[in-house]
């Protein structure tokens, strides 16, 4: 072989290889080029949805998440803000899944602990969460609606309300167009007594959802508290246009007709609200009292005693029962009525002033025990199921709330948790 043919036979295997290795690495580059495309992707999505997210803009943020997990299925940092944003759109079912699925892709472990213990505040368990979201908070410092949210949740729920308070200005600043945290505020104002307050929030609120029924009802209630009867008829008239069938506005608009000297009008809508809720006992009271000034006690006395069926504990219902029966000759069931009145006020005055201690004390266990009790004998067995949970969040094993939560298990036919709650009284 001749050097010159061994030369040319050398380069030109030589160039062979060199094509082939350039064919090889093509794939490599191709899939580069392409990761490179999706980090790009996920990096404009990412930031969109951390702007509409601190905005409070949930609708907007889930739209670019479902685009973001479209084009990177397997992107953890997209499936935990699915998480977010669907605890902050009320779907608390899918929030659990999305979580989930991100853990499953390797998510960073304290940003699922966060999402989980947001998830907990919603779903009432604020002692167990409280301390995680606490020290998020303080940490943090670009705005976090939903962090906001989670923590106004239990301190107003929790009767913590100079927290609360403090929360709830903080999430206005990072939410400014929401309207949430101004009904959380009056909703505060409310239990402080703050009546010029709520009627603030409420209008703020109306700004930010001029539809919103909730707030609209809202600022009803405060003007009828505040006896502005013109203008709490106007909002109760808002609210029914926009749900006619509300009750609790068509109750309110009959209290204020009542109010008003309009008696024809007031029961057109109480009768309206009873139609649509029998069991609304304040309606059948309201209603009472209108055939009352008229001194149709035998309608009258009807109209109390489906009241008072349906809400034995009321005291107002039990006065103007006593009234009636007194009227209509019926002297002994007066005086028994008299007797359930007196001891009526006496709970009631001990539930308000345990209210009012833990607006100042919101730990206080026996204000706490006062008002679990009056609802487990006052015949709201939920509320005294929760309150009792949330007193046992903070004084494990205490053994008159084991004692309260195992006596309403016991009466509902449920001995296993009865039994449970038992043993919890007397650890080992």
């Amino acid at each position: 072989m001749k050097p010159s043919e061994t030369s040319e036979s050398a380069l030109s295997t030589n160039n062979g290889w060199g094509i082939a290795r350039w064919f090889l690495w093509i794939p490599l580059i191709l899939i580069v080029l392409f990761g490179a495309q999706n980090w790009r992707h996920a990096s404009k999505f990412q930031q969109q949805v951390e702007t509409d997210y601190r905005s409070g803009q949930f609708d907007s943020a889930s739209k670019y998440i479902d685009e973001w997990i479209s084009q990177t299925p397997k992107s953890a940092e997209a499936w935990l803000w699915r998480s977010r944003v669907n605890i902050a759109t009320s779907q608390p079912d899918k929030a659990s899944n999305a979580l989930q699925k991100a853990e499953s892709l390797g998510a960073n472990p304290n940003e699922a602990l966060i999402i989980r213990s947001i998830a907990g505040a919603f779903a009432g368990r604020f002692a167990e969460v409280e301390p995680v979201l606490r020290q998020e908070m303080n940490r943090k410092g670009l705005p976090d609606p939903l962090l906001d949210e989670a923590l106004a949740r239990i301190y107003v729920g929790s009767y913590d309300l100079t927290r609360g308070t403090i929360v709830l200005e903080k999430w206005k600043q990072d939410a400014p167009n929401d309207p949430k945290p101004y009904l959380m505020s009056a909703e505060v104002d409310a239990r402080t007594g703050n009546s010029a307050k709520a009627l603030i929030d409420y209008r703020e609120a109306l700004k930010r959802d001029p539809n919103s029924v909730k707030a609209q009802f809202g600022l009803a209630e405060e003007l009828r508290k505040a006896q502005q009867l013109a203008e709490a008829a106007e909002a109760y008239t808002a609210v029914l246009r926009i749900d006619p069938n509300h009750p609790q506005a068509l109750y309110g608009a009959g209290c204020v007709a009542t109010d008003q000297n309009q008696p024809v009008l007031a029961q057109e809508w109480l009768k309206k609200a009873i139609a649509i809720n029998p069991a609304n006992a304040s309606a059948h009271h309201r209603l009472a009292e209108l055939y009352i000034r008229e001194t149709d006690f035998k309608t009258a006395i009807e109209l109390l005693d489906k009241a008072q069926a349906i809400d034995p504990y009321d005291l107002e219902i039990s006065t103007s029962r006593g009234f009636v029966l007194n009227q209509l000759g019926r002297t002994d069931e007066m005086k028994l009525e008299l007797a359930r009145s007196k001891k009526l006020r006496t709970e009631l005055d001990a539930l308000l002033a345990a209210q009012s201690l833990l607006v100042r004390a919101p730990k206080d266990l026996n204000a706490q025990r006062t008002i679990m009790n009056w609802m487990f004998t006052h015949g709201k067995p939920g509320e005294g199921i929760r309150w009792g949970e949330s007193i046992l969040r903070d004084h494990p094993f205490e053994p008159s709330i084991c004692e309260a939560m195992a006596n309403h298990y016991s009466s509902t036919g449920q001995p296993g948790l009865a039994n449970s709650y038992r043993s919890m009284a007397r650890p080992k």
